[in-house]
């Protein structure tokens, strides 16, 4: 009695275990595959969505479940909400760098304050912006003159010990028996109509000091007794004069020591080894201290370090500027802007409306149709807020300068659910092969 007891639970356990078995492969097709038993799938084949062109169809897909697709409306069998219409792209190719289209009614365009900006062809200033130190400052900044070469002075202003001069102001002028003998040579050679000869005396003449105005008197014929004039570069006062007229003199003698009524700053900085080539000795640059707001010094480059740090890979430059300012001392920071050398014919857009990732840069193309598109760009150099375009966009298309994010992110989620339901409908094809 205990044996058949035993054995009759035995059938019941192993009848219940089949029974569960057999429920659960049964619920597990019925859950993986719910469509195929309750909607119409679209009919669509691999060869389709792999080697056509773009084509538009409507399909209907659940909300809260995208792997749920009909060609007609229904009810979701998962979670029972209406199916939402939808017009489905297929990528040429199945091309992941093309982005969706997004439509934008108005009045969401005028709530999240979208604005667009054009690609424009324009000049692209080069200005580099870096951090100085103030390594020197000149109270008393003089300019030593002297004459351009040795000889006899012919004329002195009557100037002495802090009297003033003015910008462009005569202040000596100097003559040689070697000057003048180049100048009766330079008439000769005019006579002689000798090209060559006249271009060779001509720059001689010149690099003595002569200006241009002298050498065309020479041309038409007057006496050959010119002085080469010095002026003043700039006003100020005279700190110190030697040397009367007649006196002779040699190139390097010191006639006039002038003040002026400024000091000079002397500015360290750094620019990287890639902006070597934008930087020149005798360019514009500014100069803004963080202690000084409102303030702007203008100065030159005054040298180039060609050396490249061997540890930061930068060049070390120098500057000057000339101020009066009484808030500047030495050992200071200072942010430095450089301006450089210009390109012209550059397709630029505002820096705000590329997006950077990691693997490309995109814009956002308002087109033709009213429709927003992220469109893949190759961005070249940074400067003044602007960047420069080398492909993806053409002069005068409009792109998005605030709100592309949203725009982007929008287009990547449909990007996203459009390759779900292209892998859908090619694994359901393969299924039912």
């Amino acid at each position: 009695m205990t044996i058949n007891y035993l054995l009759f639970h035995k059938k019941i356990i192993l009848t219940s275990i089949l029974v569960g078995v057999a429920g659960f492969m049964l619920g597990q097709s019925t859950f993986f595959n719910p469509v195929s038993s309750t909607l119409k799938l679209p009919k669509t084949s691999e060869a389709k969505l792999t080697n056509s062109p773009l084509q538009n169809e409507t399909y209907y897909a659940c909300p809260m479940h995208p792997e749920i697709i009909s060609d007609s409306p229904g009810t979701c069998p998962v979670c029972g909400m209406d199916l939402v219409k939808h017009s489905h792209i297929h990528p040429q190719n199945n091309n992941a760098s093309v982005y969706p289209a997004i439509t934008i009614s108005p009045a969401v365009v005028h709530n999240l304050g979208i604005r667009t900006a054009q690609a424009q062809r324009g000049v692209m200033q080069h200005n580099i912006e870096t951090i100085g130190k103030i390594t020197r400052i000149d109270l008393t900044a003089r300019r030593i003159i002297t004459p351009p070469f040795g000889g006899v002075i012919s004329y002195i202003a009557d100037k002495y010990d802090g009297d003033e001069v003015t910008e462009d102001e005569l202040l000596f002028a100097m003559t040689s028996p070697a000057l003048q003998e180049q100048q009766l040579q330079f008439q000769v050679l005019l006579k002689q109509d000798d090209s060559l000869g006249l271009s060779l005396i001509k720059s001689q003449l010149i690099s003595a000091g002569l200006s241009t105005k002298q050498i065309l008197k020479l041309q038409s014929g007057h006496p050959a007794n010119f002085s080469v004039e010095v002026y003043a570069k700039e006003a100020g006062y005279i700190f110190s004069r030697r040397g009367e007229v007649g006196d002779l003199i040699p190139s390097g003698f010191t006639v006039f020591n002038i003040g002026s009524n400024y000091q000079v700053v002397e500015v360290t900085a750094e620019i990287f080894e890639r902006q070597w080539n934008w930087v020149k000795v005798g360019q514009q640059a500014n100069m803004v201290v963080r202690g000084l707001p409102g303030v702007s010094f203008s100065g030159k480059v005054v040298r180039v370090e060609p050396p490249v740090g061997y540890t930061t890979r930068s060049l070390e430059i120098s500057l000057k500027f000339k101020t009066d300012h009484p808030g500047l001392s030495q050992s200071m920071f200072a942010h430095i802007s450089i301006i450089g050398q210009s390109r012209h014919n550059i397709l630029m857009v505002p820096r705000d409306t590329v997006i950077k990732t990691e693997k490309q840069d995109r814009v956002v193309l308002l087109k033709d149709n009213g429709q927003y598109q992220p469109v893949t760009v190759i961005a070249g150099e940074e400067s003044g807020g602007m960047v420069e375009i080398l492909s993806g966009l053409k002069n005068n298309d409009t792109v998005v300068s605030s709100g592309q994010f949203l725009i982007d992110s929008e287009s990547n989620l449909q990007s996203a659910f459009q390759r779900m339901s292209i892998n859908h409908h090619l694994g359901d094809e393969k299924g039912n092969r």
